[in-house]
This record gives structure tokens, C-alpha cells and sequence, in this order.
């Protein structure tokens, strides 16, 4: 019985090693290459496997429609189950602590949820829920007390609107209590409220879309006729999130514009965008003839790290996309399906420390992914160039390299740790590895800047010798017609 056991215990180690190491897992995980001139999926080793679910099963209470979550600063976990009208509230070790189903209100009286869809749990471990079809953000303790309820806002500029409607989706609070919430139907952007729920301004309006044909009759018609055309509305934003300098990263399901946003104070959107592809998500979808697509990804949720790095959840495609802090893809995972680790419609995503959770409203399952080697080498590597450790980071992009030689971005950071120790032959040589001719922006570094370096030392080495061999040649040819003509006349 003994000897069954432990090879029971070895045959379920070895499945978590092989998956571990990107095996036997129900998707492809890949990145963007543009080595071709076009821009193409290359497949890459598994970044994250799926390690286990958090359902009904595990927690002992129905989960039924899981759409948002986030962590309060002890590792406890906090669903909003929209389909349950409840919050869930589990403990670090994804136990159940707390189910909340109905509450007193500041009246006094028993009251419910109805179709929650947004929480948000500040460092005071203050609770904030989009209570979304009663129209009403609450504000609760940490045990679950109100402390306040914001109903009945009408942001400035919608008061002369009849028909506006105060409901809050998504939602974040910074450390100054400013509380950032989206709107069902708001199309002006971001909504600031301060602490006391009252309205500050709007943030990051997205751009309208539209279809070019129709703006063409639209310039045409006469003014009863536009009156009565489908009228031209900014994109919505889906979700929102707090990065570790409390800019806000927004996501939006926008075809023409960037999806993926990070806006600072005053609306601009700083996200910095020096990768191979731009910060959009998928670029093609493959058909079953083999041609390729245009397919935008529709953006639901995003997260951040502490490193910069950010998890974007695609709904499309049931993907993670992950990108650092300068735009650059690391990989995709994840899909569509119903296997394990691939969801049927993903609805919302989070962080804890590696790991990192999807929930899956259609199932009712949050599964959390675990990062494998060759993504941890990854972020080591990037957060070795990003805090000066250059030595540690050429290690760790070879061994990287060593598992993927297909990774443009591996060898592109190597030149760039080269051309900063000026090393421009080494540097030259990766980029051209890498495919990378340098940012943007600051043109500060890529294979064009070593290059440019490299012809001014071989300038600076050669012109003085060259210089002297010259005028040499050209003194000696001058002596030479000098001792000719002297002969001649001789």
C-alpha cells in the first residue's frame, strides 16, 4: 500500500513537472515576431500552466458568475459573484472566510446586491462595491458595516440628460480617497469623485469611432437627415486598474484606438509603446483555410505588477496578454474552450505575487496560473536590465534564449546592455538579431544608434592617421615634381 502511494506521489510530481515545464497544457502560448518584414505569431515555451481552480467544489458555496476580484493587503481574496448577488471573501490559502449576501444599510435596514459587477479593497481595508442595478456605490468596513452609500450622481455636463442613469461597473480609490469609477453608458470617460462621492471631472475621454463611409454621407446629407443617422459615440471602457504610482491602466474593447491606456492626472495617456507590434493584443486570427484575418482583441480587465509589467485579459480569445513597461509582448496565454485553463467567457483578472487569476463568469471558476521557468527568467531578466544589474541580465536573456532562440526581445536587450557599455561590434550584432533598429521616441538605442556610434569611433580612430598619410602623399608628391623638374634641368 506504501509502494502505491509513493509512486501515486511521483506520478502526480512528474505531471506538475511536465507542466511546469509548457507541457500537456490546452492552448499555444506565442509572441509577435517581425523578423520577416510582417508581422507573425511565433510560438514560445508555456509562460504559466494551469495549477488549480477555485469553484463550488473547493469553497464548499456556489460560485455562479464570478466579475471582478482583487486582494486586500493580507492576501485575502474578494469575488464579486454578479450572478449570486453576494461578495465572497476568501482567505490567502483560497478558503472560504466570509460570504456576504445582505447587510444593514445606513438607515438601519436589512438590505441586498443587486447585479454587483466592481470592488475595489483600499491599504485601510475599506470595501468599495459598484452595486451596479441599485444604482449605488457602498462603501463598508472591513467587516462588512456601511460606512457610506453614493447614490444619485449626476456628473457635471449630463444634468441637462433626462434619462442618466447612475450606474457604476468598475471602480478604484486612491490613497488621497479619489475614487475612480466607469459608468454603464457614460461615454465622456473616467468619472473622479472625491471622498465624499462628490463629482470632480471626467478622465481620458476616449476618441469616437466610426465608420468612414457613413461620415462621408453624413457630410453630405442635410441636417434632418444626420438628425436621424445612428449618432457617433466614444468607446466605453471595460475596466480599470492601480498601478504602483496610482496611475490609472484602462482597457477598453476599441478597434481604431489603443485598447490599453495608461492615464496619469490629467487624462494623458503615458503608456510607453517601444515594442515590435503596438499595445493592441491579438493582430490576426487564424482561418481554417489558413488565411490570415484582421481580429481585434476585446479587452476586459488589466493588471499590473510591481516591476511594470502588465496582464491584459483578452475576452475574444480567452488569452493573457503581457507586456513590460515598455510596450514590449512578452507572451500570450490561455483560450477558449473547455478544458482546463482555458475559460468560456473570461471576465476579470488578478494578481498574487506570480500567480495570476482568471475568472470565468459563464462557468463559475477562477483558475489560477502558475509561471513557469521560462517566464520567470523573463521577468528576472527584465527587472535585472530595469534596476542596473547588466551582468545579471545578459545571463539570464542568453538562458532565455537558450529555451526560445526565436525571442527578438531577448537579444535586443543584450544589445542594449552592450551599446551601454559601448561594446557597439557586440551590440550591432545583437539588434541585428533581434530585429531591433531602436525606440520610437528617444532613438536612443537600437541598431541604428549602435551603428551610428560605431562609424563615429572608427571615424575618430582613423581620421587623424589618414589625415597624416594624406598629407604625407601629398608633401611627397610635391617633392617628387620638385626632384623631377631639378633633374631635368640637370
Amino acid at each position: 500500500m506504501k509502494r502505491m502511494i509513493a509512486m501515486l506521489a511521483v506520478t502526480v510530481l512528474s505531471v506538475i513537472g511536465a507542466l511546469g515545464a509548457g507541457a500537456a497544457v490546452p492552448y499555444d502560448s506565442y509572441t509577435y515576431s517581425t523578423q520577416t518584414g510582417e508581422t507573425q505569431a511565433v510560438y514560445c515555451p508555456t509562460p504559466y500552466y494551469p495549477a488549480f481552480s477555485i469553484d463550488k467544489s473547493s469553497l464548499g458555496t456556489p460560485m455562479v458568475s464570478p466579475t471582478a476580484m482583487c486582494f486586500d493587503k493580507d492576501g485575502c481574496l474578494y469575488i464579486v459573484d454578479s450572478g449570486a448577488n453576494c461578495i465572497l471573501v476568501l482567505n490567502s490559502d483560497y478558503t472560504l472566510k466570509k460570504k456576504v449576501e445582505d447587510f444593514q444599510n445606513d438607515e438601519g435596514m436589512f438590505d441586498f446586491f443587486s447585479g454587483p459587477t466592481g470592488i475595489f479593497v483600499t491599504q485601510e481595508k475599506d470595501i468599495y462595491v459598484c452595486d451596479t442595478d441599485n444604482e449605488r456605490i457602498i462603501i463598508f468596513d472591513s467587516d462588512f458595516k456601511v460606512k457610506k452609500i453614493l447614490k444619485d450622481i449626476v456628473p457635471v455636463g449630463a444634468a441637462e440628460n433626462e434619462d442618466y442613469v447612475f450606474l457604476p461597473t468598475k471602480l478604484v480609490v486612491d490613497s488621497s480617497k479619489n475614487i475612480y469609477v466607469l459608468i454603464r453608458n457614460d461615454y465622456q470617460g473616467i468619472v473622479q469623485l472625491d471622498a465624499e462621492g462628490n463629482f470632480i471631472s471626467y478622465l481620458g475621454s476616449n476618441k469616437v469611432t466610426y465608420d468612414p463611409i457613413t461620415k462621408l454621407w453624413k457630410k453630405i446629407m442635410s441636417k434632418e437627415q444626420n438628425s436621424q443617422m445612428e449618432q457617433f459615440l466614444p468607446v466605453e471602457y471595460t475596466n480599470l486598474s492601480l498601478d504602483q504610482e496610482e496611475l490609472i491602466y484602462a482597457v477598453s474593447k476599441a478597434e481604431e484606438v489603443s485598447p490599453i491606456k495608461r492615464l496619469n492626472l490629467s487624462g494623458n495617456d503615458v503608456l510607453i509603446r517601444n515594442g515590435y507590434v503596438d499595445v493592441v493584443g491579438d493582430f490576426f486570427e487564424e482561418a481554417s483555410d489558413s488565411a490570415e484575418t484582421p481580429a481585434a482583441s476585446t479587452f476586459v480587465d488589466i493588471v499590473s505588477d510591481e516591476n511594470g509589467l502588465i496582464y491584459a485579459l483578452d475576452s475574444y480569445k480567452g488569452r493573457v496578454f503581457v507586456y513590460n513597461n515598455e510596450g514590449f509582448l512578452f507572451y500570450t496565454f490561455g483560450g477558449l474552450g473547455s478544458q482546463f485553463g482555458t475559460f468560456s467567457l473570461p471576465s476579470a483578472i488578478e494578481r498574487n505575487g506570480s500567480d495570476i487569476l482568471v475568472a470565468d463568469e459563464s462557468t463559475g471558476k477562477i483558475t489560477v496560473f502558475s509561471r513557469t521557468e521560462y517566464a520567470a527568467l523573463i521577468a528576472e531578466a527584465d527587472q535585472a536590465y530595469n534596476q542596473g544589474r547588466y551582468d545579471e541580465s545578459i545571463d539570464k536573456w542568453s538562458r532565455v534564449i537558450e529555451r526560445n532562440s526565436n525571442f527578438e526581445l531577448a537579444y535586443a536587450q543584450m544589445g542594449k546592455v552592450y551599446l551601454r557599455r559601448d561594446q557597439l561590434e557586440q551590440a550591432m550584432e545583437y539588434f541585428e538579431l533581434g530585429n531591433y533598429r531602436g525606440d520610437k521616441v528617444t532613438k536612443t538605442t537600437g541598431y541604428n544608434k549602435a551603428f551610428s556610434e560605431y562609424r563615429r569611433d572608427v571615424a575618430a580612430k582613423w581620421l587623424g592617421p589618414v589625415v597624416v598619410v594624406l598629407v604625407v602623399l601629398v608633401l611627397g608628391y610635391y617633392v617628387f615634381r620638385i626632384y623631377r623638374k631639378r633633374r631635368r634641368r640637370a
